[in-house]
């Protein structure tokens, strides 16, 4: 019989597919966190903040495109800007993806082929505490347009949302901006129960306290129940 090589799937795994995607990827979540001792954890959290990079500008293209955009500036000209920052920053994503261990690839291929995993309960809540379209009636993050060419800019409100912009009634200054960014990157230094969470829930689909199928667990706010469609 021949010696397994790098990427294969353990026969473990093969066995855990039959109970569902909880054990499986919980099983995948400890063999990674076995694995942190020889390899670098911080790949997937450079990827988290780089989908939050790519959130920005697509919902910065999105604002322009509808007329919801902050004053000031040429609109052709920021497009273009934006178009190129998605393009180096997708090859940065890339870069990050193809450097997670193993089993948390396995794990995240699984849970990213559902195209509405962003709506976990766990990342609707996060929504709702930073006060973004989840806390409102208006549903935008459910109905969100994409185009395919910015699939990963798909997820949840930014500084960048319009609808957010217009709701709070004001813009955030620059140092404003850096100082939230900051508060909220996954690179944090020192360990963090947040990025603990939000990495479980991004990556792997898992919530510490749920073994409930992560697929069952993909739903909307109350809220969207009474939707009215946004103008922005």
């Amino acid at each position: 019989m021949s010696q397994p090589i790098g990427g294969e799937k353990p026969g473990a795994e093969v066995q855990l597919e039959k109970k569902g995607i909880n054990a499986l990827q919980r099983y995948r979540y400890q063999k990674w966190q076995q694995n942190t001792i020889d390899f670098d954890p911080k790949f997937s959290c450079i990827l988290l903040d780089t989908e939050e990079e790519l959130r920005e500008i697509a919902q910065e293209e999105l604002s322009i495109r509808k007329g919801c955009a902050a004053p000031g500036g040429n609109p052709t000209e920021r497009l273009r800007s934006l178009n190129i920052q998605f393009w180096l920053l997708s090859q940065k994503w890339w870069y990050c993806r193809s450097n997670l261990d193993d089993f948390e690839l396995r794990a995240f291929k699984l849970w990213r082929l559902n195209p509405r995993w962003y709506m976990h309960r766990a990342l609707v809540e996060e929504c709702i505490g930073r006060q973004g379209c989840c806390a409102r009636a208006c549903g935008c993050c459910q109905k969100r347009e994409i185009s395919p060419g910015r699939s990963l800019g798909v997820g949840h409100c930014t500084l960048e949302c319009a609808c957010c912009r217009k709701s709070r009634g004001f813009g955030v200054s620059t140092m404003d901006r850096k100082q939230l960014k900051d508060w909220f990157k996954m690179c944090a230094k020192g360990p963090s129960h947040r990025v603990t969470r939000y990495r479980q829930v991004s990556i792997w689909g898992l919530v510490g306290d749920s073994e409930e199928d992560p697929s069952n667990m993909i739903d909307a706010p109350p809220s969207y129940d009474q939707v009215k469609k946004c103008k922005c």
